[in-house]
């Protein structure tokens, strides 16, 4: 283990040549996944897999936080139906991992025609709360009806990304 002093309590502390300990604010690492906006439907209104849309992560410290976030092209085919999101650590039993029921919406009373594709965008920040491995994956639960899918351009390269910053 090794400690660069800064000065005025600026301390950057690391260990087998990773980066463990920053002043707050300092990006411990950064993990990224890169898939595809993929083949996916679903009309589940219970929490389902987005296929593809996950990060892996091994936090430095239980109490830095997590800066998650993806994107991909969704369309829903019912008027008032819309898509709702979460995050889960499905290394830890699927247990919820965004702060709140849920951390994001898409499609709600948009035009839904057959070609309406909506990019959609989540984002979410929360305390890492463990050291152990994580995989963060994004779910969808899709309320009021219709079938969320995610199939324009299927070839497209997505990222979901995960920064570990210090506290």
């Amino acid at each position: 283990m090794g400690t660069l002093n800064l000065g005025g309590g600026a301390n950057f502390v690391g260990s087998n040549g990773n980066l463990i300990d920053a002043p707050p604010g300092t990006i411990i690492q950064y993990q990224y996944r890169k898939g595809t906006n993929t083949s996916f439907t679903t009309s589940s209104t219970s929490p389902t897999d987005l296929n593809d849309f996950y990060v892996d992560i091994t936090p430095r410290s239980a109490t830095n936080l997590l800066v998650v976030s993806t994107n991909f092209t969704a369309g829903l085919n019912d008027a008032d139906g819309y898509g709702r999101y979460l995050i889960v650590d499905a290394n830890n039993s699927d247990t919820q991992w965004s702060s709140s029921t849920y951390m994001g919406a898409s499609n709600y009373y948009a035009n839904h025609s057959p070609s309406q594709w909506l990019e959609v965008v989540l984002k979410h920040t929360n305390v890492a709360g463990t050291t152990n491995a994580m995989r963060l994956q994004f779910q969808v639960v899709v309320a009021s009806g219709g079938t969320l899918s995610l199939n324009w351009s299927a070839n497209d390269d997505r990222i979901v990304e995960v920064y570990e910053v210090a506290q």
